[in-house]
């Protein structure tokens, strides 16, 4: 845990889990979840089994499983992930194994790799989107 106030700077590496309640700088890489509260501010590339985010964070974030971004969350970076969830505001890149949705309170400003995409009412976005998926190739194109 970084506790409300804390400030840390450097590389945080753990077998666990990690909550975010203060100020963080450099490099997360956890094995369980990460979790950042609002009023938190990170600049670091996070990698972990997932990531919740409610705060501001400058930096990718990289999960094997879901990237969850409630309306309070600001990102200045790319996501990758098996699924995002977008209701905060993204500047970069989303990229998903499978699924994106954009709440009606997104604002994504980048392009959207997915094999799924939902866009609710409301949801703003600017950019390109491909839905052949994250880890597939572009299929031949016809000449006709």
């Amino acid at each position: 845990v970084v506790g409300r106030g804390a400030r840390i700077e450097g590389t945080l590496t753990s077998a666990g889990s990690l909550r975010i309640f203060g100020h963080l700088t450099g490099d997360i890489t956890v094995e369980g979840d990460v979790s950042v509260a609002g009023g938190s501010e990170v600049h670091a590339h996070i990698n972990a089994r997932s990531i919740s985010l409610a705060g501001r964070i400058k930096g990718n974030l990289t999960a094997p499983g879901r990237v969850v971004l409630p309306a309070t969350s600001r990102v200045e970076g790319d996501v990758r992930a098996q699924s995002v969830t977008v209701h905060g505001a993204i500047d970069g890149d989303v990229i998903a194994e499978e699924n994106v949705t954009l709440g009606r309170e997104a604002h994504v400003l980048g392009d959207l790799t997915c094999r799924s995409l939902v866009v609710e009412e409301g949801a703003f976005f600017a950019g390109r989107s491909d839905m052949s998926g994250a880890n597939s190739s572009p299929g031949p194109r016809s000449s006709a």
